[in-house]
């Protein structure tokens, strides 16, 4: 066996490796995308503050690939995501073997480390707490497929306003204190295919937010972020954010799922996105690990 880090022309061939892998419960990871383009398009343009090549480590018997590791990090916030491990015959000192290769490139800027595993990946679960992870959550995934969505006439929402980033930016940071984007960051995100769709309360206050990723070319929406201010709760802004923020995503042709991860603790989340037509599609684990 041998393990080195990917070359960049190496990283289509990585990208068919991890679609296999996580197509299956047992080896699926949450962070790593389902479709070999979508993967590719990650690892190659939005992936890691360092590059590819400092990124995945991977494990190799001859010419066929048996493992792989890689380290999304974020510098600026000083976390990095673990993508695996992946390893093809469950075998433990394969896993150990690439995790040791890519912590010779992890930048002293990091302080932790998370892990995040569909409920039935016990090999990697194993391996998190192992090498001293500690358990800190369980979410669920949930889709919805435009045949099984029925959207309402009149839009609720609209796109947000540079008066009202301030309300936006209380909620958010009040709604989500710990998370991978944070107000700052999701402005910075706005774009053709991200919105950041609001609920207006006067001139410049918002009563919700619900914020999206669409990626037409790789056939996906992303609900990333929704919040209602405390004080409207009950009125069911949550529910017309949701519906404006899937009209958005089936205005697309060529994307026909959407998904969103809840916290499986979040009943009142989950029951909305449900009765929106919502499935569960699978439950992860979090682990996270400090340096």
């Amino acid at each position: 066996m041998d393990i080195k880090f990917v070359s960049s022309d190496e990283v289509k061939e990585l990208s068919l490796y991890l679609q296999k892998m996580n197509a299956e419960k047992s080896s699926h990871i949450g962070f790593c995308g389902e479709q070999s383009e979508e993967i590719y398009n990650s690892l190659m343009n939005d992936f890691s503050d360092l590059k590819i090549e400092d990124s995945f480590a991977v494990a190799w018997d001859q010419s066929k690939m048996i493992g792989a590791m890689g380290l999304d990090v974020d510098l600026g916030s000083g976390t990095a995501d673990i993508w695996g491990p992946f390893v093809t015959d469950g075998n433990a000192d394969t896993a150990q073997a690439l995790w040791e290769k890519v912590l010779l490139k992890i930048p002293q800027e990091i302080k932790s480390c998370s892990f995040f595993v569909n409920k039935d990946n016990r090999f990697a679960k194993k391996f998190a707490m192992q090498n001293d992870a500690q358990y800190s959550g369980r979410d669920m995934v949930l889709n919805i497929t435009r045949s099984t969505f029925t959207a309402e006439a009149m839009n609720a929402s609209e796109k947000i306003g540079e008066e009202y980033h301030d309300s936006f930016a209380r909620l958010h940071d009040e709604a989500f204190p710990k998370t991978y984007f944070n107000s700052g960051t999701i402005l910075n995100r706005v774009s053709n295919h991200n919105n950041l769709l609001v609920i207006k309360e006067g001139k410049s206050k918002i009563k919700g937010y619900v914020y999206i990723e669409a990626n037409p070319d790789h056939d996906e929406g992303n609900i990333e972020y929704i919040a209602v201010s405390e004080e409207f709760r009950g009125q069911g802004i949550g529910k017309r954010l949701l519906t404006d923020a899937l009209k958005k995503f089936f205005s697309y042709p060529s994307i026909d799922e959407v998904t969103i991860c809840v916290s499986c603790e979040n009943a009142a989340a989950i029951n909305l996105y449900k009765a929106a037509g919502f499935k569960e599609k699978y439950v992860l684990d979090s682990y996270d690990l400090t340096m």
